[in-house]
């Protein structure tokens, strides 16, 4: 592990565990409630960790270099071509569809959208506060730095499983969403995530459309009635799907 990973992994563990920590005990305690803005902020700080990691480690090893000011145009950088912004809009909705699929062999007897798939355009902007500028750290900083040792496969699967253990905490916070979860098809439904989204990043280094994929991924539970993550079955369904879009797309790489 390199200096800067290694930093960058000290601080992820640390930011997140100090306010992660917090935000269990003042909720487990009734100290604080899910919600008020007092929480929030340090539930917050603990959500934006891998991104805060990032930009310290960033800040510490490359700031005087032109890799920081990369760094952060890459995060606001929203020029690129149409192809691209319709495989982040598209990809992680063939996820959902597959879901719905794996869920209907299910025999089960429901309509695949809650709403209409355009209610996502409204539900994007607080869902890229909400989790997607999470990839600042995750498809920001780790992903490129496996990417060095690693082949895309094993990086994408490291990251994913990072990813899915790095939340681990909110399954402790009273009121979080997590709690209405099971762990093992969570933890499933983000390696499948991170498998479409190593593509994207990879052909573009834009940070951006990882963040807007992640958004979108995150708008679609408001949209569809069966998640990716609603169980065993339809997690590991979806991950295959993210699988064949991710060795379809490798060429790319």
């Amino acid at each position: 592990m390199n200096k800067e990973l290694k930093f960058y992994t000290i601080s992820l563990i640390t930011i997140s565990m100090i306010f992660y920590t917090i935000s269990i005990i003042t909720t487990q305690f009734n100290i604080l409630t899910f919600g008020t803005p007092i929480f929030m902020i340090i539930y917050g700080i603990a959500g934006y960790s891998p991104s805060i990691a990032a930009l310290i480690t960033f800040k510490r090893y490359y700031n005087k270099t032109n890799e920081f000011k990369l760094f952060l145009k890459s995060i606001i950088n929203i020029k690129q071509k149409p192809i691209m912004y319709l495989y982040t809009i598209f990809a992680p909705i063939v996820l959902w569809v597959s879901a719905y699929i794996a869920f209907k062999t299910q025999s089960k007897n429901l309509l695949m959208l809650r709403y209409p798939l355009s209610l996502i355009i409204f539900i994007v902007p607080f869902a890229i506060i909400g989790g997607g500028l999470e990839e600042i750290g995750w498809r920001g900083f780790l992903l490129p730095k496996l990417l060095e040792r690693f082949s895309p496969t094993i990086a994408t699967l490291i990251v994913g499983c990072a990813w899915s253990i790095w939340h681990i905490p909110m399954w402790f916070v009273v009121g979080s969403h997590q709690q209405k979860l099971m762990f093992i098809p969570f933890a499933i439904s983000c390696i499948s995530t991170s498998f479409i989204m190593t593509p994207l990043f990879y052909k573009t280094k834009s940070i951006w459309l990882c963040i807007l994929l992640h958004a979108i991924d995150n708008a679609c539970f408001y949209v569809f009635y069966v998640s990716v993550d609603s169980n065993l079955i339809t997690s590991i369904f979806t991950l295959i799907t993210a699988i064949i879009i991710f060795y379809i797309f490798q060429e790319k790489l």
